[in-house]
């Protein structure tokens, strides 16, 4: 399949039905000559909270795989290049669609999940002693602060708070994040650990003065 065009791979992925082996070999032929590029676009058009961007791009190239057989044909005087061109637009839009899909059910995710989350950053700026032996829930109205100052952040800082806060632990006052889960939101982020370390720690101190000055 290496010497096949990128317009004999999605005629081959058109034989899903009939050679689905063909099929999967060149549609895993064209994941590796654009998978790369299609998850940098990805990552960088469409910040997601939980979703792996690296499996969107899987699911692009599944999606295309049932697409491909009414894929319609190229014209024939088109170049060789300008025919790669039309094959990407084509990838792209299936990526696009994936990304939009996922950035959605990620919102209404967000929106089911929110009074929950925001309680979770609100119980990092409580004014009241860590060591406490029944540490008090964050108060409504400071709830409605965190929620205020969250809902003025970008989307990137955003992301760090609610990502981190979920590994909170307000006896310890300690946020211990597993290294799997520190390492994809690094790489999401595009962000080394020390980075994220010190916006995430920048930005409780902004939270917190923003409470402190509110309340």
């Amino acid at each position: 399949m290496q010497d096949e065009t990128d317009e004999s791979l999605v005629t081959y992925m058109g034989f899903s039905d009939d050679e689905p082996a063909v099929a999967e070999d060149a549609a895993a032929e064209l994941y590796r000559r654009h998978s790369r590029k299609m998850t940098a676009w990805c990552a960088k058009n469409f910040l997601l909270y939980r979703q792996n961007h690296e499996e969107l791009v899987m699911k692009t190239f599944q999606n295309a795989l049932r697409a491909a057989k009414d894929f319609e044909p190229l014209p024939r005087d088109l170049s060789d290049d300008d025919k790669t061109n039309q094959i990407k637009l084509w990838l792209y839009r299936i990526l696009k669609n994936v990304c939009i899909d996922a950035h959605r059910s990620e919102a209404t995710e967000r929106k089911e999940r929110s009074g929950v989350e925001v309680e979770t950053v609100a119980d990092t700026v409580a004014l009241d002693p860590v060591d406490s032996e029944v540490p008090e829930p964050a108060a409504p109205g400071r709830v409605d602060l965190v929620r205020d100052f969250i809902a003025s952040l970008p989307p990137h800082d955003q992301a760090i708070l609610y990502n981190t806060m979920q590994y909170y632990d307000r006896r310890t006052g300690q946020t211990v994040m597993p290294k799997a889960v520190l390492d994809t939101l690094c790489d999401e982020l595009g962000m080394t650990k020390i980075s994220l370390r010190t916006q995430r720690s920048r930005l409780l101190e902004r939270l917190r003065q923003y409470v402190l000055e509110n309340e």
